[in-house]
């Protein structure tokens, strides 16, 4: 079993490339259609309502691990080594590796997971993996699309089933970036 990076995708504000370890991508495409994009209309009908308050579901069990390291080879580095120590494994590895902006000196790898034990687990493993390739990369975790929700229902470390809205003055911001996102501009 391997990982295999898709093909790099140049938009006006950076590149991403997904990766996976199956080779068409196959769980980052059904994801993309079952989970992301119900879950971002659902946002947008929620946000039409002007609602004191939004139901977060999915969002509560969707988790990336961000490692941000110095370059694309580093990153790539990285993928390797977790496939060569890891490999092979049951559950699907996938995510992308980029930046969303061309003037930064780093590169990200995101690794997408859907539960708290997954995470944990493979946090463990890239925090000393990261240290083996360059003493000084960045690691955390966050949840999957909470840049979308955090100006709204404050820091994701608070969210509860229903999160009420703190600033509802940033309601039709919010609705306008997350309509584009469903238009496809990016």
């Amino acid at each position: 079993m391997e990982l295999y990076v898709g093909h790099r995708r140049d938009i006006n504000k950076g590149y991403w490339m997904s990766f996976e370890n199956h080779p068409r991508l196959e769980q980052t495409k059904r994801n993309i259609y079952a989970r992301c994009l119900p879950c971002l209309e659902k946002f947008y009908g929620q946000l039409k309502e002007n609602p004191a308050g939004l139901v977060l579901e999915e969002p509560l069990n969707c988790w990336k691990i961000v490692v941000v390291l110095n370059s694309l080879d580093e990153c790539l580095h990285l993928l390797q080594a977790y496939q060569d120590e890891k490999f092979p494994v049951e559950r699907t590895v996938r995510g992308r590796i980029g930046t969303n902006d061309k003037k930064s000196p780093h590169v990200a790898v995101i690794f997408q997971v859907h539960d708290e034990k997954e995470r944990d687990e493979m946090l463990d493993d890239l925090e000393s993996m990261a240290k083996e390739i360059t003493p000084v990369s960045s690691i955390f975790y966050e949840r999957g699309c909470q840049d979308l929700y955090v100006s709204l229902c404050g820091p994701w470390s608070e969210w509860e089933r229903f999160a009420p809205i703190k600033n509802p003055h940033l309601v039709s911001n919010v609705k306008e970036k997350v309509g584009k996102l469903l238009r496809g501009e990016y």
